[in-house]
């Protein structure tokens, strides 16, 4: 009974470290976006598209991570969105 209990509130806990860290990358993708939007045409430098080409970068190397999928796939996935835009 005592197992139970203590596996049961590991479990209980691990649920709601996951939920915390769920609603903490959608708040942190939220706030990318944000970011995203300051980004215009009109005040552009190439210190700019090097910040945002770094942040690509890690982002691909998180998806990565994340999603288990290699960051050549992930890359030619990308090419192929601009493609079709």
């Amino acid at each position: 009974m005592k197992n139970e209990n203590a596996k049961t509130k590991t479990n209980q806990s691990a649920i709601e470290a996951l939920g915390r860290a769920r609603a903490d990358v959608a708040s942190l993708t939220d706030w990318l976006e944000c970011e995203l939007q300051k980004q215009t045409d009109e005040n552009v430098t190439w210190a700019t598209v090097g910040t945002l080409e770094h942040v690509r970068a890690n982002l691909i190397e998180t998806l990565a991570f994340f999603s288990g999928f290699d960051e050549s796939e992930i890359k030619r996935s990308l090419d192929e969105l601009r493609e079709e835009a």
